[in-house]
């Protein structure tokens, strides 16, 4: 897969999709032990601003497109908000950074499998022992629209849920049984699954996860 034509993808379209996942603070004022957070795949900065103005003032954001990071600038000037471009399978933090890093509709963004669990890799290596890892994206669907995509795809992709949207870039819906898998060095905290409204201004089946690192 080309990721830089990925990468140009979302610097293109940075000033026009919308993210609506909601932040559930509940969960991280209810299990986060410490401050630091790193939101891996911060976009425009939704969350990162969600957090300061609810009192999180330790976080950082990561994105690898210089558009996304620029449009979170512009959004919010008066948050001096702490930002990093990066790529998601080489994070420029030592071991043993964060306390909880966020991962809201980042997977979807990654889709192939291996670069998945190496973003995995990477998350358990700057964790801190007993770390949190907050997910938040979206389940396979059941709706023809969408198992006629799945379908569509498999074989290009090598599996079932990846497929590639008409404005070129690629994506993913999981299996949960997948998650689980991703997910294999955390205890689980909290879940849930929901409806969600996608970037397109389509529904899909989403799901949120808390896990604690072992």
């Amino acid at each position: 897969m080309d990721w830089r034509s990925q990468r140009h993808y979302w610097d293109r379209v940075a000033g026009e999709k919308p993210f609506h996942h909601p932040l559930r603070l509940a969960w991280l004022d209810s299990h986060l032990v410490g401050s630091e957070i790193l939101d891996c795949g911060c976009g425009y900065g939704r969350l990162l601003a969600e957090l300061a103005r609810c009192g999180y003032r330790n976080a950082v954001g990561a994105d690898f497109s210089e558009g996304m990071l620029r449009r979170c600038t512009i959004l919010h000037p008066d948050l001096n908000l702490r930002l990093i471009q990066a790529n998601s399978n080489m994070l420029p933090f030592r071991e043993n950074s964060f306390d909880a890093v966020l991962l809201f509709t980042l997977l979807t963004c990654i889709p192939m499998e291996s670069e998945q669990r190496g973003l995995f890799a990477e998350v358990e290596r700057i964790l801190r022992p007993s770390g949190l890892v907050y997910i938040s994206d979206l389940l396979l669907n059941t709706d023809s629209r969408n198992t006629i995509r799945y379908k569509q795809f498999a074989e290009h992709f090598g599996s079932y849920g990846v497929f590639q949207l008409p404005e070129g870039v690629v994506v993913r819906h999981h299996a949960e049984d997948f998650i689980e898998s991703l997910t294999q060095v955390f205890d689980r905290v909290e879940y849930e699954t929901f409806t969600v409204t996608t970037m397109n201004g389509n529904t899909s089946a989403a799901f949120q996860y808390l896990g604690r690192l072992r």
